[in-house]
């Protein structure tokens, strides 16, 4: 056992949810996986739900595939591994995510951060997911990915005994994480890269299907029924720009306005990939390079951006009166996004 390993990591090009910012960290700039994630993360969704921690009502934001990517990537190996099988295998949690990474596995899954980021006890429990990417003995940390710790997504250190907290503390009925994948059961997901080989290729068939059900609206989890059952108040592609500007409308007439800026912030992250994907295909000459296009869909992803960073500073300041302008940029980056894209569609 070495006294520091850490782990291949890349701050991820986008952040938005745990389960995205873990798949970035960990393919960062690798060619082959591009060619899996340029073909997704095309469809946009959202729904409202009661939130895990507070159980107020969200809008749920996420690009497809959302968090079961960790498991559908080709160019991850991922393996629940159960709370029972951990302590069997190893005694204790410290010790088994000490020998995932020395063998040069990841470690995600839900861990109780209230007992992490509290120097004293506390009397409720803050379930979230939590990345592990290295460990060094000296110090007794181990290196993490996460929201919690800093003011955005950043890689920081926790310790041995409060990751050891952390894990111990939750139920099985508190792992949102497996039970969100309908699992219910408690445990990690031991995540391995596997990119040496090419399993995957570009998938010209696949983007052009998924960008016109982007445009339409189109049900695109449909084609996933045999996995799990359904929602029925999804809303997808170019419609959920109307649901943004709905709740924050909402947010912004409320009584006591809650500001939550996620929604927004993950369909700024999509533009942002949405643009990379646009010069990729690009590059590989997959559709015609068009500098014209890069620099218009360039606007759509400024105008999100101002959006978000707009429902910001009113959570800030108060200035309720400055969110009206929130919907023209919505309404903006709507059109020149349907204009770009199909332009797009139509090139495949």
């Amino acid at each position: 056992m070495s006294n520091k390993v850490v782990l291949p990591v890349k701050y991820p090009a986008i952040t938005s949810w745990q389960w995205h910012a873990t798949i970035f960290s960990i393919l960062g700039e690798d060619e082959n996986a591009k060619k899996w994630i340029y073909s997704n993360y095309i469809q946009l969704r959202c729904y409202n739900i009661p939130e895990y921690t507070s159980g107020d009502e969200i809008l749920l934001c996420d690009m497809m595939p959302g968090n079961s990517a960790l498991k559908e990537c080709p160019y991850l190996i991922c393996s629940l591994i159960t709370k029972q099988q951990i302590e069997s295998y190893c005694g204790n949690v410290i010790d088994f995510i000490i020998k995932t990474i020395d063998l040069g596995g990841y470690v995600y899954g839900a861990f109780d951060e209230a007992r992490m980021i509290s120097n004293v006890g506390v009397d409720y429990k803050f379930s979230h997911e939590l990345f592990i990417y290295g460990y060094n003995m000296e110090e007794e940390v181990f290196y993490v990915g996460d929201f919690t710790f800093k003011d955005k997504y950043a890689y920081t250190t926790v310790t041995f005994e409060s990751v050891r907290q952390g894990f111990d503390v939750l139920q099985a009925s508190e792992d949102h994480v497996l039970r969100d994948d309908y699992k219910g059961v408690r445990g990690l997901y031991v995540i391995q890269r596997n990119v040496d080989t090419r399993y995957y290729d570009v998938d010209k068939v696949l983007i052009k299907r998924t960008l016109k059900e982007y445009l339409n609206g189109e049900d695109t989890k449909d084609h996933f029924r045999m996995m799990r059952n359904r929602f029925n108040d999804t809303i997808f592609g170019v419609n959920v720009y109307d649901a943004l500007k709905r709740r924050v409308d909402k947010q912004l007439h409320a009584e006591e306005p809650d500001f939550d800026i996620r929604a927004l912030h993950i369909a700024y992250d999509h533009k942002v990939l949405m643009h990379d994907r646009l010069k990729y295909l690009m590059a590989n000459e997959v559709i015609p390079f068009d500098q014209t296009m890069l620099d218009r869909y360039g606007e759509v992803v400024e105008d999100m951006l101002t959006a978000r960073n707009l429902l910001v500073r009113i959570s800030v300041t108060g200035e309720i009166e400055a969110g009206d302008r929130i919907a023209g940029y919505l309404d903006d980056a709507r059109s020149k996004e349907v204009e770009i894209l199909t332009k797009v569609a139509e090139s495949l």
